[in-house]
């Protein structure tokens, strides 16, 4: 049902009218307690409102015509047209001239029924009326062949027989003008004077056309190799011009194709949170402003309601939660403009190329458990090895295979640390990130054994009195130019057990303080060993070693280092107390003192 009940009432005509030949019931099913009890209501109440006004009250035409404030009864007769007391009626004249209400009528002229509405029109038009039909009656005699015919009878006959004989061409020639097709402005003519025959002659036409097409149809049929077998060369000529030369095509049509290329080149992203919560509000304006109904369900059938409600939701949600985890709410389509597949998600709407996550890991559990710890998912193995301590388990692991090797050196791992050129950006802790750090010595009070630390290009202040790494530690830079990754060093690096150094300059700051550091830019002592591939040691603007390496087993293999700035009255490099280095295209050179000094058994 509707709110407006001349839509029911108008399909149900329809379903009386379209070739129906059986008894059609109708049957309206309304949900008890719910919003078509009231949509129903409404419908009746409008019903009967029409009844009682345009029925009871008899507001309509014939009501207009039939019934007049004096006499009604009486006038109101099954005649048709206009009459001398239909036209009292019209016009509140009752007994004129002293006439009596049962007098029998009788039907009024053309030209008093002309006449009584000109009374009514202002002089002005009557006149316009007037002047219009006689431009239109002297337009219809160039067209009356009968005009023409009496002329000719006339100066040759004169006799009775000739005036029957032009009696019966005039009527031969009004039978073939029917068959013309008149000008568009005799027929404008002839609607003015007032000629209904024209709409007559229309009707006939059409009926023909018509009846001729539905014969054509009947004999030919649907087939369009028929059709086109029926045609004679000239229509099939045309028809080709107006199909490929010529085409027609309906603004219907580029709308549509305009509205094809919209969607063809838009992609639409569907919030259903956003349509949730705007389908709220909406009824929620609705109720407040009164134009949203609402019915009282019967109070103690809400508890029972409610409780069914609820249940059906979770069940819904536990449905779309079981398809989320199991990869069944994607589904596989095939697009239509480039053929090729992609994944749909039937419950958000999102379409991608990529096959989803979800149905990667469940592919990759399956593939672990029909052949082994061999080929884990990574996820789960970088799971696994997050729980183990980098130096010596994580290593361990990682030489398992090339799968456990590739979780193990996962990128994850891997502690970041801003330059001072990104300030802004790591002022920001939400921004920060997980693993990411402000200043290297952060990181290194945050590492575990056996962590890495990567340096991004820029520059890195260390404050006074400098770091020390006493666990084993990896430092990474930019391995291609370390002039990229500079540490500005205030006191000195204390290392004390192995790592690995890459593609980082150390230097003393340029800025002029006046307080010159009298401390080594990096010491290994203690048994500490630091290997370093392609490293800058710059000590330029203090007074001790560049680097010293002293105590037993202290030292390290470098490879493409450069050891410069050392005092005069110290050394670039220092190896002390049976300390060890082993250097392969290294250069040490800029130094005001001894390049290298080599003590004990060193």
């Amino acid at each position: 049902s509707d709110w407006n009940p001349a839509m029911d009432a108008q399909a149900q005509d329809r379903a009386h009218r379209i070739g129906q030949t059986r008894e059609v019931h109708i049957y309206r099913m309304v949900t008890e307690h719910s919003i078509e009890e009231n949509i129903l209501t409404k419908a009746k109440q409008k019903r009967n409102l029409d009844f009682l006004v345009m029925d009871e009250g008899k507001f309509h035409a014939a009501s207009v015509m039939n019934n007049g404030e004096h006499g009604a009864e009486e006038d109101s007769g099954d005649e048709e047209g206009f009459t001398t007391g239909k036209l009292r009626n019209i016009f509140g004249i009752a007994n004129y001239g002293g006439e009596s209400n049962h007098e029998e009528e009788t039907a009024l002229s053309k030209d008093q029924i002309e006449s009584t509405m000109n009374m009514l029109e202002d002089e002005d038009d009557v006149k316009a009326m007037q002047s219009a039909r006689k431009e239109a009656a002297d337009e219809l005699q160039e067209f009356d062949e009968s005009i023409q015919f009496k002329q000719d009878g006339d100066e040759t006959d004169t006799t009775d027989d000739s005036i029957g004989k032009q009696d019966k061409v005039a009527k031969k020639s009004k039978q073939k003008k029917k068959k013309v097709v008149l000008d568009q402005k005799v027929i404008d003519a002839r609607q003015i004077g007032g000629d209904d025959k024209d709409s007559t002659k229309d009707d006939d036409d059409e009926k023909e056309l018509e009846k001729e097409f539905a014969n054509w149809q009947s004999k030919v049929g649907m087939d369009a190799t028929k059709i086109n077998d029926s045609l004679n060369p000239l229509e099939l000529y045309g028809l080709k011009i107006k199909e490929s030369v010529d085409p027609y095509f309906s603004p219907y049509y580029f709308a549509e194709r305009k509205k094809l290329e919209e969607a063809t080149n838009t992609t639409i992203e569907i919030d259903l949170d956003e349509i949730e919560r705007m389908k709220i509000e909406e009824e929620q304006r609705a109720f407040e402003d009164g134009d949203l109904l609402s019915t009282f369900p019967d109070p103690e059938a809400l508890p029972r309601q409610r409780q069914l409600y609820s249940r059906e939701k979770a069940r819904l949600r536990a449905e779309t939660i079981k398809r989320k985890l199991t990869g069944q709410n994607w589904i596989t389509k095939i697009d239509e403009l480039s053929k090729k597949p992609f994944y749909f998600n039937i419950d958000t709407g999102e379409a991608i190329w990529e096959k989803p996550n979800v149905l990667q890991m469940l592919e990759a559990n399956e593939a672990a458990r029909s052949g082994g710890w061999r080929i884990l998912p990574l996820k789960l193995l970088v799971s696994i090895m997050e729980c183990l301590v980098p130096f010596p388990d994580r290593n361990q692991c990682g030489a398992t295979c090339r799968r456990w090797h590739e979780a193990a050196t996962d990128i994850s791992f891997v502690k970041h640390v801003w330059p001072v050129e990104m300030g802004a950006l790591a002022m920001n802790d939400k921004k920060l990130g997980k693993n990411h750090f402000r200043t290297i010595a952060d990181a290194i009070s945050a590492a575990v054994p056996g962590d890495t630390i990567e340096l991004g290009d820029g520059h890195y202040w260390v404050q006074y009195p400098g770091l020390v790494v006493d666990i084993p530690l990896r430092i990474i830079g930019d391995e291609v130019d370390p002039s990229h990754v500079v540490v500005e060093l205030s006191g000195d690096i204390l290392w004390k057990n192995c790592g690995w150094m890459e593609g980082v300059t150390i230097r003393r700051p340029r800025i002029a303080t006046g307080i010159a550091s009298k401390s080594d830019i990096l010491r290994i002592e203690s048994g500490g060993r630091l290997d370093l591939f392609h490293c800058i040691f710059d000590n330029h603007g203090s007074f001790g070693n560049t680097v010293s390496m002293i105590g037993n087993n202290s030292g390290g293999r470098w490879k493409k280092a450069s050891i410069s700035g050392g005092d005069k009255s110290k050394s670039g490099l220092l190896l002390d107390d049976n300390a060890f280095a082993e250097f392969t295209d290294c250069e040490i050179r800029d130094n005001a003192g001894v390049g290298v000094t080599c003590r004990g058994a060193a």
